[in-house]
């Protein structure tokens, strides 16, 4: 460390079998050549941070079949290509963070990487959620001092094994409903010093192994679309009042903690449906979708024709609750054929809309179909002749009455 290296070349470390910690970092590396790392078979720990790479050296990882742990940080990276590290699936801990030239990352960088754990990507001034979906196993994510307007439903799909994520200091304005639906692990979230002021209904409903939350440093607004969040706070979160923040807006609730705000000290109005559902006939296996859109951030929930109630967070094979209210079937069945109601509830009322979803039988499509006629070729077969060659014949003209020899049947197909 700090030994002002420059370049590492291909088999500086061939002999060194049982080296399982190599010390890279705060130097001025600017290359590192394909094979640089050979012989290091035995290699847990690699650290590369504080030096001057531009591209991530995918190449020299070859055969470092043990390596765990993978240190980046702080380096002039400017892009993460497809399968940067697919040389090294070992791995269980990559550090990017403060990569500050960072201006693309590729929707395959990470593919290969299912038994990674840990993963930061803090303060590398992304401005779009990266594809983490390859990341499997991942249990830790910092997120951290990157520029994220709002977070939005896809941003951590698949990452069912995630239990820590930190996303503080990132200007989020909003989260979008059913943004952490995929997190069912999740223990720990941290959003402090962000731009959020409110928070859709449910938001935090799939989290149910949730224990630690951390909402301070928030311009949250205190009326009754966020009476929801402090009900919940007092009943799933068992930590102190500090944790969570403090209302910025109205000005007579300003400084007053969450957790502490109480419907008495708002005027709410009751709720209502500004785009309301609308009675549809469609055929069986088609896309359908019954809208219900409200004004405020409220939870909207759907009653189905056999008493089932589908919310944002709930789980079904066919039919979900969108996150603008929109009840989407991926293919109706017959039996979805009945009468739904949307439900918007909030501390002043509720309010209600149903609809008559009539589901009908498909018509026979018979355009893809093929049909088969029957032609009958009559044909005759002339006698065999001498083997010896003879000069051409007329051909003679058959009598009245005459009939040949055998027929054969074709079958040809006519579409």
């Amino acid at each position: 460390m700090e030994n002002n290296i420059q370049l590492i070349q291909a088999d500086t470390f061939r002999h060194l079998h049982h080296l399982e910690v190599l010390q890279l970092g705060r130097n001025a590396i600017r290359q590192i050549e394909v094979g640089a790392f050979n012989g290091l078979a035995s290699l847990n720990t690699l650290e590369l941070f504080d030096n001057w790479l531009t591209v991530i050296p995918s190449g020299a990882f070859e055969y470092l079949s043990k390596l765990r742990e993978l240190w980046l940080r702080n380096n002039p990276i400017e892009s993460i290509p497809s399968y940067a590290f697919n040389r090294v699936p070992s791995l269980m801990r990559l550090d990017l963070g403060e990569l500050k030239k960072l201006e693309y990352i590729s929707e395959g960088a990470f593919e290969g990487l299912y038994n990674l754990k840990y993963l930061n990507l803090g303060m590398c001034n992304i401005r779009d959620m990266p594809n983490l979906t390859p990341l499997v196993g991942l249990e830790e994510l910092e997120m951290s001092g990157n520029h994220f307007p709002e977070i939005k439903p896809a941003s951590f799909r698949g990452l069912r094994s995630l239990k820590k994520l930190w996303i503080m200091n990132s200007q989020i304005g909003a989260i979008e409903r059913n943004a952490f639906d995929d997190l069912a692990a999740l223990v720990e979230l941290n959003l402090a010093h962000n731009n959020l002021s409110a928070l859709p209904h449910d938001l935090f409903a799939p989290l149910r192994y949730l224990v630690e939350l951390h909402l301070h440093h928030n311009p949250w607004r205190c009326d009754c679309d966020i009476l929801w969040l402090s009900w919940w706070l007092r009943e799933y979160i068992p930590t102190n009042s500090s944790c969570c923040g403090r209302c910025h807006a109205p000005l007579h609730m300003r400084g007053r903690f969450l957790v502490e705000v109480e419907r008495g000290a708002l005027q709410c109005s009751a709720p209502f449906i500004m785009d309301a559902p609308a009675d549809l006939n469609i055929s069986e296996g088609r896309v359908a979708e019954l809208k219900c859109r409200t004004p405020a951030m409220s939870a909207v929930r759907w009653l189905l024709p056999n008493g089932t109630v589908l919310s944002h967070a709930s789980s079904h094979p066919r039919l979900s609750v969108l996150r603008d209210g929109t009840l989407n079937f991926s293919h109706v069945l017959l039996a979805d054929t009945g009468t739904y109601t949307c439900m918007v509830t909030n501390v002043a009322g509720n309010a209600n809309a149903s609809a008559y979803l009539n589901v009908s039988a498909a018509e026979l499509n018979t355009s893809n179909y093929s049909f088969f006629t029957t032609v009958t070729v009559e044909t005759t077969e002339a006698a065999p002749e001498a083997a010896s060659p003879k000069l051409a014949k007329p051909a003679p003209t058959a009598p009245a009455g005459y009939q040949p020899a055998y027929t054969t049947t074709t079958t040809v197909l006519v579409r």
